[in-house]
């Protein structure tokens, strides 16, 4: 079971400071500033960089600890839109032709992008669920806000016994 964001929480009445605010990240040390896809990206996750990095900078979502797992999804993007491409070249079935002592055969196979596709993709949406592509998980991930205070609770009891 997937663990609950403060936002819903806060929705369903359940939200404890006590318990929730000790959980909250209150800061994103080294925030992203350079947008700027890596050399080793192809052109295609080089584009998949270019959509997606400025509207997760937007978000607050991103922190230069993050430029390895970006990189990691916009390549795999790259694989599975490649075996795609091979898939509407090709089709989903191949024929292999092979020699036996009987003559030339040929039958028909799955054609190997088929299996690419869906490891790529797999991969691509295990990554994405990190950043909140998937709308589904796009509430679980928590930004951090600046309206957050860091009260220690038992410095709080000591002032208010003073009052």
């Amino acid at each position: 079971m997937k663990r609950k964001s403060l936002q819903e929480h806060k929705i369903q009445g359940t939200y404890r400071p006590e318990r929730h605010g000790l959980n909250v990240r209150t800061s994103l040390t080294g925030a992203l500033t350079s947008i700027t896809a890596p050399k080793f990206l192809s052109k295609v996750a080089r584009q998949e960089w270019n959509r997606v990095c400025p509207l997760l900078a937007e978000q607050g979502i991103l922190a230069d600890i993050d430029q390895s797992l970006l990189a990691s999804y916009c390549q795999m993007y790259a694989h599975w839109r490649s075996s795609e491409d091979d898939i509407a070249k090709n089709g989903l079935v191949i024929t292999v032709e092979s020699q036996t002592r009987t003559g030339r055969t040929s039958k028909p196979v799955q054609n190997p992008a088929v299996r690419n596709s869906i490891q790529f993709h797999r991969s691509m949406v295990q990554t994405a669920v990190k950043f909140g592509i998937n709308p589904l998980d796009r509430p679980r991930i928590e930004v951090p806000s600046d309206d957050i205070e860091e009260t220690d609770p038992f410095q709080a009891f000591l002032d208010s016994a003073n009052e």
